[in-house]
């Protein structure tokens, strides 16, 4: 074989969930070959990893975020999403970066940190939107948000479509060499630059061995609560007849009567290939909407949706619908450590009901493995060890103080771990990290094009100082 981590506790997340001692884990060509438990014979291999001491678990994955996030981490701090008398909120912050201050390069560069924190925390397969409302007036800049989980070996699905409005938007394009140029995009521009961006991610699957892959994603599920709004009902048919037309997944957020609304207009665009993120609001019919489609739910627990409006997610999943834990990116005030969003998932629950036995470690363990690999369509290639598929793993460093004593292994990953433990992982039965170390990276150049890439953002935006703290940073109860 190629590789095989022997001696660890593998926990497999296969369907009799074994947790295997001292077990062992073959790889060859890319895909797990044999999983076996403590005593099997180990198989000759170019490669032998010691897993002694190490959790063996399946490569995280995380159903939902935000590219170019990574760059925008904690500007407007306090201001609120839209800001008040007259100051910019974060949203209007971001979205003047990413739709006016922002070149290619800074989608580069921001994708290449974003994969390399996610890599570090062991998230081997993720799906980010284009944006905080994604930008369509090109299909480049949906290219350049993937280019560094491409080159880092990680598994990654961009997702873009229509955006929020106020339509019709503008942005500006800062690729032509003769200077700035100003775009206006309506609906129907979004839906073509959508349709481009399926097709340019073709070949970026064929040169990846489909690691890299597209996925239809408006910004909403329905832009309006409302199935009888004509803006509403040409965006949700135009997006499903491209789901359609070309088979891809879905994935879109989702509030308070936006289910019901998209599923009035095209109850098509619903099922086992759609997965929706936030689902703050929502009503018990629309959770029986999702249950009956096969509709995934992606719950974001530390996003400033769920602060706002709650989830059902104990209602939800007793009506039997797939709900998973993601990080919905790394902006405002979030990261990409999976591991410890899924633990704050289960706190947030027992707390709401005033009950402990909510969301046992090992369901949770599952909410960010096979269950979110479920939801994005992949349960076939990822989110379990078992032979024949991807041989995405991930090792944890169980020798350590907060991890001991070593038992009830769910539990020592899910209740007391961080993406921090994470040592080794590999993807595709490639190493891409051995104890913490990074295959074949330049870490330091990362951070530096990060560093310039924002900088160069900023400084076109004329807001002036991008370090300067909120009146109520250091003595205040709340941000007023």
């Amino acid at each position: 074989m190629d590789l095989v981590i022997s001696g660890g506790t593998v926990i497999t997340m296969d369907p009799e969930r074994r947790v295997l001692r001292g077990g062992v884990v073959g790889m060859e060509a890319g895909r797990i070959a044999m999983v076996g438990a403590a005593g099997t014979p180990l198989p000759e291999a170019e490669r032998t990893i010691d897993g002694s001491g190490r959790y063996v678990v399946p490569g995280i994955v995380d159903t939902h975020g935000h590219a170019w996030h990574s760059l925008t981490r904690g500007l407007g701090e306090g201001r609120g999403e839209t800001g008040t008398d007259g100051d910019l909120g974060w949203g209007d912050i971001v979205e003047e970066l990413y739709f006016r201050a922002s070149d290619e390069e800074f989608w580069r560069a921001e994708s290449r940190l974003a994969a390399l924190e996610r890599l570090k925390f062991g998230v081997t397969t993720s799906l980010s939107m284009t944006g905080s409302s994604p930008r369509v007036d090109d299909p480049r800049y949906a290219l350049a948000a993937a280019i560094g989980y491409e080159e880092l070996g990680l598994r990654h699905i961009a997702a873009a479509g229509p955006p929020n409005g106020p339509w019709p938007l503008s942005y500006t394009d800062r690729t032509d060499v003769a200077g700035p140029r100003e775009v206006t995009v309506d609906l129907e521009r979004a839906l073509d630059v959508t349709e481009e961006c399926i097709q340019a991610f073709a070949g970026v699957g064929e040169r990846t061995g489909g690691r890299v892959r597209f996925y239809v994603g408006p910004s909403a599920v329905c832009p309006e609560a409302d199935p009888d709004d004509a803006f509403a009902r040409s965006q949700v048919s135009g997006v499903k007849r491209l789901v359609e037309r070309y088979g891809t997944g879905f994935h879109a957020h989702a509030y308070a009567g936006m289910v019901r609304a998209a599923y009035a207009i095209e109850p098509e665009l619903f099922g086992p290939h759609a997965c929706l993120a936030h689902c703050a609001g929502i009503g018990a019919d629309e959770i029986d909407i999702l249950a009956r489609t096969g509709t995934a739910a992606s719950h974001g627990p530390l996003t400033h949706a769920y602060a706002l409006n709650r989830f059902g997610v104990i209602e939800a999943l007793d009506a039997g619908v797939n709900v998973v834990v993601s990080t919905d990116g790394s902006s405002p005030d979030r990261n990409f450590d999976l591991i410890g969003q899924a633990r704050i998932a289960g706190q947030l629950q027992r707390a709401h009901f005033a009950d402990s036995s909510l969301l046992p470690s090992g369901k949770l363990l599952g909410m960010i493995t096979i269950d979110a690999a479920r939801a994005l369509g992949m349960e076939a290639e990822v989110g379990s060890l078992e032979a024949g598929k991807r041989a995405d793993v991930i090792l944890l460093d169980a020798r350590q103080a907060h991890l001991a004593p070593d038992f009830t292994a769910p539990l020592r990953v899910i209740g007391h771990a961080s993406g921090h433990d994470v040592v080794t992982v590999v993807v595709d039965g490639r190493i891409l990290m051995e104890e913490r170390n990074v295959v074949g990276v330049n870490e330091g150049a990362i951070l530096d094009g990060a560093e310039a890439a924002f900088a160069a953002a900023w400084e076109r935006t004329g807001f002036g100082d991008w370090d300067e703290q909120h009146a109520d940073t250091w003595f205040g109860v709340r941000y007023r």
